[in-house]
């Protein structure tokens, strides 16, 4: 997932806005389905330019021709919309497109290699391309951070451009490289050194094969000055979280604070943190260190490994830079970061830079999945600035092991937690942790991660006095991000293990333990959240304790043992937040004249069936299912003539708090299918409820919320039923609103304010932003928003504000001979609100089990030395959960019944608990806890041996 909390006062974006010169920028983006090519819009979120805004929208659509059964009935699907597109090929990657497959672009490609470091610990000082003479396969130019001193041949450097680089090119040292300098010591393991651009594909393979996991041809000379302590590097601030119940004391008291110093050295004087939160923090210690037969306190070090994303394709891209006087860069990515991709991709030529460019067609293509790897990655600026000095198009084709050695990864994690409970009731008293993840050689979205792992540290419990300080720590590892859970898994394996401990300490039922002490209604989080939604967490445990795999747990224990193998059954709760706290989202719903609907997003589908749900949401205001979706698409949302200025205030009726967010795994259910609902009721408000009472001949007030949609009609007391085609005809014909565009703004609850649309009607919405496009026109018309409700003040603290609860029993075996834990059984549990499309959950679900298999005893991956940075590591050594490791014949999914009316992303909550579930089964298998992740085979013969 890639979710980016904005609160608080460490607030880092990707929506880039350039200064001086910026009237100059468009932005372009591409639907690859069409081959067309859309007007220019200006840069997302900014003011308008100059030279105009757009003045006809882009409509296209992604569901291929001859697929019209994907839909089961309006707010229903029979498969994806993209189904048949995926099974019979037509939905492809980045990496499948060529130049000569580009309306208007050259047809000659070239391809380009990246090399990499493999040692941190030394200065990079050349290149040796001797190899490449053999082979006839010169590069046409190399392209390094600084000139090489030891190559004769074609080269440019980076230097000399004065590129402006997003900041997740920072390194520890708060120095920005894309490209290692010569004379300098790399970041990272795996940082690139030098980009060959090649003739064509023919002599690029030939050089890669020449090349490719021989030593010596990134050459490492001396040692490099001693680097300063790990901790005195962190560009990551720590994030300290304390709550207090009780003397009188403000029972809430969030603090994030940035430093420059060891975050376990209180008195530090660099450490600004609130005098008040220090003082809570030394009675909580008291508690925990307080010995009394009343108490019992248990605590230690836990940890995770790192992972990787496992896209089903490597990252790939397409780029050319027209030089005809356009100044227009030319993308092909497979992205989740549409906007920011985009954004950043715009900034790095800046206004001091030889290179003008002047305007970004992005074309978005499908991710392959990732939930996080395509977030920031360091890819598409290396290809921007490929395509700027190649004189032509040119193609970067990762293959696994690059992928591998360059890709993002999930952050590994060493959390130092201690517990009080009380020995007779066995309520949790107070909790403290310390959690530290190591996060790469450059920064990506490491802080933000830290962020939630933070809020995560209590999982779903009420506990009055408790601490949580995190932080991501940098390292000469390769660079982490926020895939698979964005820091809930490991605080959930920490937190989840722990409470298992203290179950087997006063020899508690370890669900009977959680269900007492789990959070309800009413209650509050680490960071003052409050909890207005209905908490299912205790209904959860219940549900768990009551059924057989947990009751019966011993005595198919006891049978198991006589054959010889080693049976458990292990338990983990989750209280999983989706959304990020802040949240910008935005939809675009348009009708033409025979009622077939579009809708339109920036976000992309990831796998996830975002394209499907979103088909789906217009079901309720409209009658049907939408035939045609558009994903990907940030230009043409700039017709909401919005901003998001960071001295902006929500006085102004063109300012938000967020314009745009990166796709990810758990945004669709709830975010994004609000605001694609919301556009579907204005256009119904708008235009076809008007349009009715014209063709019926009544007053627009006498039907107002008495109709409602039969079989595609719409039908009132005693008229006559509509359909559909004859309401858009009408609607087309007099003029009246063909299509909405809204933006929304989730921070504790939606932002609303009024709008006055047409047919003299104001419309009270939970949304900060409506555009109206009217029949027979090609413009959009902005609706100046009133009456703005804005968050409360204290929503900016709460961080996140959604949850999705989720619980799971798993079921392990390990066999006499290989000692290797094997899941038999999974029982999960998730209160996903309103169920949208169950097949889509189901399956989003699954993966989850899946990769929480994987992470719990499958994947492996050291984070520096040995690590995926040395360039050989692929799918041979790192194992991945395969259909033989799910126990898909005993892997059952309940959601809760629910009357809420919104769905919750889930994402996350289905994979939080897997881990941890699965390491107490082994626990209760074994008799033998494990602290450390992955659980695998060597490790559990060391235990018992």
């Amino acid at each position: 997932m890639s979710d980016i909390p904005t609160n608080g006062p460490f607030q880092l974006t990707r929506r880039r806005v350039l200064g001086s010169g910026a009237a100059a920028v468009t932005l372009l983006v591409h639907d690859l389905a069409l081959a067309f090519k859309p007007p220019t819009p200006r840069l997302p979120g900014t003011r308008p330019q100059p030279d105009g805004v757009p003045t006809q929208p882009y409509i296209g659509g992604h569901a291929p021709p001859g697929a019209p059964d994907w839909s089961g009935g309006p707010g229903k699907a029979r498969f994806r919309i993209d189904g048949l597109a995926k099974v019979t090929g037509q939905k492809i990657y980045a990496r499948d497109f060529r130049a000569a497959d580009m309306p208007g672009w050259p047809a000659t490609e070239r391809m380009a290699m990246i090399l990499r470091a493999t040692d941190p610990g030394r200065v990079f000082t050349g290149l040796d391309l001797s190899a490449l003479a053999g082979v006839d396969a010169q590069p046409l130019t190399v392209i390094t951070q600084t000139p090489l001193g030891n190559y004769t041949g074609p080269q440019r450097d980076l230097a000399s451009l004065n590129l402006t680089l997003p900041f997740s090119s920072a390194g520890a040292d708060g120095i920005s490289q894309l490209l290692v300098p010569v004379g300098s010591a790399p970041q990272f393991f795996g940082q690139p050194v030098a980009i060959l651009v090649f003739a064509d594909a023919h002599a690029y393979r030939r050089a890669r094969r020449a090349l490719q996991f021989q030593p010596g041809v990134v050459q490492m000379g001396g040692l490099p000055p001693p680097p300063k302590q790990p901790w005195a590097l962190a560009y990551s601030p720590v994030n300290y979280l304390t709550r207090y119940d009780g003397d009188g004391v403000n029972p809430f008291s969030q603090v994030q604070v940035g430093f420059e110093s060891n975050p376990y050295q209180p008195d530090s004087t660099s450490q600004p943190y609130n005098s008040t939160a220090r003082a809570l923090r030394q009675r909580i210690d008291a508690t925990l260190q307080t010995q009394s037969a009343g108490l019992v306190q248990l605590g230690g070090t836990y940890s995770t490994q790192v992972l990787d994303p496992m896209f089903m394709e490597p990252e790939a891209g397409l780029a050319w830079l027209d030089r005809s006087g356009s100044g227009t860069l030319n993308l092909v990515l497979g992205t989740q970061a549409t906007n920011g991709d985009a954004g950043d991709s715009l900034a790095l030529f800046g206004t001091n830079c030889p290179i003008q460019v002047k305007t970004i067609v992005l074309n978005s293509c499908y991710p392959g999945g990732g939930f996080g790897g395509r977030d920031v990655s360091t890819f598409p600026p290396l290809l921007a600035v490929t395509a700027a000095l190649a004189d032509g198009p040119v193609r970067i084709a990762q293959d696994r092991y690059e992928q591998f050695q360059g890709g993002l990864k999930q952050l590994a994690s060493r959390i130092t937690q201690r517990i009080a409970v009380d020995a007779k009731t066995g309520q949790f008293l107070a909790f403290g942790s310390e959690q530290v993840l190591p996060s790469g050689g450059q920064n990506n979205y490491s802080q933000f991660v830290a962020m939630l792992a933070a809020y995560c540290g209590l999982s779903g419990y009420n506990i009055g006095q408790a601490y949580v300080d995190a932080i991501a720590q940098p390292s000469s590892g390769v660079v982490a991000g926020s895939m698979r859970g964005f820091g809930g898994p490991q605080a959930s394996w920490a937190v989840e293990t722990l409470v298992d401990e203290v179950a087997v300490a006063l020899k508690r039922d370890a669900i009977a333990l959680r269900e007492a002490n789990a959070l309800r209604e009413g209650d509050r989080t680490i960071t003052g959240a409050p909890l207005a939604q209905p908490m299912r967490l205790r209904e959860i445990c219940r549900l768990a304790r009551g059924h057989a795999l947990w009751r019966d747990r011993e005595a198919v224990k006891a049978r198991k043992a006589r054959e010889g193998v080693r049976y458990g059954v292990g338990f983990a709760l989750a209280n999983q937040a989706y959304g990020t706290g802040k949240d910008g989202v935005m939809a675009e719903v348009a009708m033409d004249a025979a009622g077939r609907l579009t809708v339109r997003t920036n976000c992309v589908d990831m796998g996830n069936g975002s394209a499907t749900t979103l088909a789906i949401s217009t079901a309720g205001w409209l009658g049907r299912n939408a035939q045609d979706v558009v994903m990907g698409d940030v230009g043409s949302f700039n017709a909401l003539d919005l901003h998001s200025d960071a001295k902006g205030s929500w006085a102004d009726p063109r300012w938000t708090a967020s314009f745009a967010m990166s796709s990810s795994a758990c945004l669709t259910a709830f975010h994004q299918v609000h605001v694609t609902e919301q556009a579907s009721r204005v256009l119904f408000e708008a235009g076809l409820l008007p349009a009715a009472a014209a063709l019926w001949g009544v007053p627009l007030a006498q039907v107002q919320g008495k109709t409602r949609w039969d079989a595609g009609r719409l039908v009132a007391p005693g008229l006559s039923p509509l359909p559909l085609a004859a309401l858009a005809a009408r609607v087309h014909q007099a003029g009246l609103t063909t299509a909405a565009m809204v933006h929304g703004l989730y921070e504790a609850a939606w932002v609303s304010a009024t709008y006055a649309v047409p047919a003299g009607r104001a419309l009270t919405l939970p949304i900060d932003g409506l555009s109206l496009r009217a029949g027979g026109q090609t413009s959009w018309t902005s609706v100046l928003r009133q009456n703005v409700v804005p968050p409360k003040p204290e929503a900016g603290l709460y961080g996140r504000s959604l949850y999705a609860p989720s619980g799971a029993l798993v079921a392990v075996e390990i066999g006499p001979q290989d000692f290797a834990p094997r899941v038999v059984a999974v029982e999960l549990w998730v209160d996903a609100g309103k169920v949208l499309q169950p097949d889509l959950l189901l399956g989003q679900a699954q993966g989850g089990v899946a990769m929480g298999i994987g992470y719990a005893l499958l994947e492996n991956l050291p984070l520096e030395a040995g690590g995926a940075g040395d360039g050989r590591w692929n799918l041979d050594r790192y194992h991945v959960a395969l259909s033989g490791d799910v126990p898909l014949a005993r892997l059952n999914i309940t959601t809760l019944p629910s009357d809420e009316p919104t769905a919750k992303g889930i994402a996350e909550a289905v994979l939080c608990p897997i881990a941890p579930a699965i390491g107490n089964a082994v626990a209760h298998a074994t008799g033998r806890r494990f602290r450390s992740l992955p659980i695998t085979a060597e490790v559990v013969r060391g235990a018992l041996s």
